[in-house]
């Protein structure tokens, strides 16, 4: 039975820094979902995660889907995640005891660019990752990563969720290179007391051609910047990446085929790998296709419960299709 979260419509406006952006409540449906596996709806534990629960979201509002990136507060009770059309939405996630039950307070607001003014078409408004721009979670100003035209804008976050006018980040020149549909997907903030802390790591979506298995990726300190690299594997591409409080990072992945369907995988890779001189391989802690409840899942984020658990929450983007859902789902990080 799908439980209606039933939300104030209307137009809210605000003024986002001078750029005169609108803010509007969106009414939302979720549905949750108890099983990871259908199959076996009493098994919880996948890989190194344990299943704690999800939910499956749709919206009457055409701008709600596409959702490409995610991250949430240390308490994990705001999210804030992008579309890859442009579109930003904060909203609240509900829960029953520990598990995620619906989603409210959902708030769309149309990303502003360089100019101030609303991002137009889709080559320059193609989002595919948002991350705090401290690497602590929300709320904090954002950093939001775009592919075709590949840049990584940095966006002032007001008190009241305003956004305001961004300043583009400093890349390295094969950033900006990279193919358009094949470019910019992921970026990781190094959190405060870690290895690396306050570096920003980004990854390109896969390698630049067959002949190669490495997914070029960049560090950016205040020192400048290093290329990195991914070895690619199973033939899986890079959707999402973030860095744990260790200095670790989770690499969330998506594998496609017209034959088995979608399929993702989430790696972790040793802070101490980013030193060294290989491509990063790092230790596989869950792989699964289409008999669990997944989607194109793009959008990955991290916090920790009272108890001291790390919760992952990953999001999927229907690519505003029909036949594709929107589903959020946390696991526990074992």
């Amino acid at each position: 039975m799908r439980t209606q979260i039933v939300l104030a419509a209307g137009l809210v406006l605000c003024l986002s820094a001078g750029t005169g952006s609108a803010q509007e409540t969106l009414p939302v449906s979720a549905a949750p979902i108890a099983a990871f596996d259908p199959q076996q709806p009493e098994q919880t534990r996948f890989g190194r995660l344990r299943y704690i629960g999800g939910i499956e979201i749709d919206s009457p509002d055409p701008r709600f889907g596409g959702l490409s990136g995610i991250d949430i507060s240390p308490d994990g009770r705001r999210i804030m995640m992008v579309s890859d059309i442009g579109d930003l939405f904060t909203a609240a996630i509900d829960y029953d005891g520990d598990r995620p039950v619906g989603l409210s307070d959902v708030v769309v607001r149309r990303l502003p660019g360089e100019d101030g003014q609303p991002l137009g078409v889709k080559f320059g408004s193609d989002a595919e990752s948002l991350r705090a721009r401290t690497g602590k979670g929300l709320p904090d100003d954002i950093l939001v990563g775009f592919e075709r035209d590949n840049r990584v804008l940095a966006f002032p976050v007001a008190g009241d969720g305003a956004i305001g006018k961004p300043t583009r980040m400093s890349l390295p020149d094969g950033v900006i290179s990279l193919p358009h549909n094949k470019g910019l997907e992921g970026i990781a903030v190094v959190p405060p007391g870690a290895p690396n802390a306050g570096a920003v790591i980004v990854f390109a979506e896969s390698v630049p051609d067959e002949t190669s298995d490495e997914i070029p990726g960049w560090i950016v300190t205040g020192a400048g910047a290093r290329d990195i690299a991914l070895r690619r594997s199973s033939g899986f591409d890079v959707t999402d990446i973030l860095a744990l409080s260790s200095g670790d990072l989770l690499v969330l992945e998506r594998r496609f085929n017209i034959l088995t369907g979608v399929a993702m995988r989430i790696r972790r890779l040793d802070a101490t790998e980013l030193d060294g001189p290989q491509p990063m391989a790092g230790d596989v802690l869950f792989t699964g296709g289409m008999a669990y409840w997944i989607d194109n899942m793009e959008g990955i984020c991290v916090h920790e419960d009272p108890a001291g658990r790390t919760i992952v929450t990953i999001v999927s983007d229907d690519n505003f299709s029909a036949l594709q859902r929107t589903l959020l789902l946390q696991f526990e990080l074992l």
